[in-house]
């Protein structure tokens, strides 16, 4: 829900981004970010994932990024049964990736990390009314997105 809230916050930006909380950006992630969505040469793109782990990939003093890894989204199931029961996307250990100088295309939205242009938050808003918002966010925001 505070993600729905986060969305109604939007007051025309050019790039809107979205992270969890425990994300420690790398420093120049703004501009690297920014060059990676031109690549793309899509005005629609969204670069998304989901994030790397917290500890150990980014220099405390300098804030240079430490690693040459990245997660890849790779599937989809159903996780749990009953009332928890909710569609998760996995992923692959992370890795170096081949492709280089462009982003890698995933299969789905991450709610992790999600970069776009600020429309993306008024034509794919969070939709509140779905139950247990955070377990389904990903599978209907993908699937609005694309």
């Amino acid at each position: 829900f505070a993600r729905h809230l986060g969305y109604r916050m939007y007051r025309g930006e050019y790039f809107v981004v979205q992270s969890d909380a425990h994300v420690q950006f790398a420093a120049g992630w703004d501009v690297d970010v920014i060059d990676q969505w031109k690549s793309t040469g899509n005005e629609m793109a969204v670069l998304t994932s989901y994030v790397s782990r917290v500890q150990g990939n980014v220099d405390e003093e300098t804030g240079e990024r430490l690693s040459e890894t990245r997660p890849l989204m790779c599937e989809s199931n159903f996780s749990d049964e009953g009332f928890d029961r909710h569609l998760e996307h996995g992923e692959q250990p992370e890795y170096k990736p081949d492709i280089e100088g462009s982003p890698q295309l995933e299969p789905f939205w991450g709610a992790g990390f999600s970069f776009a242009r600020g429309h993306f938050v008024v034509n794919i808003p969070y939709d509140l009314h779905i139950p247990l918002v955070f377990m389904g966010e990903e599978a209907s925001i993908g699937i609005r997105g694309e």
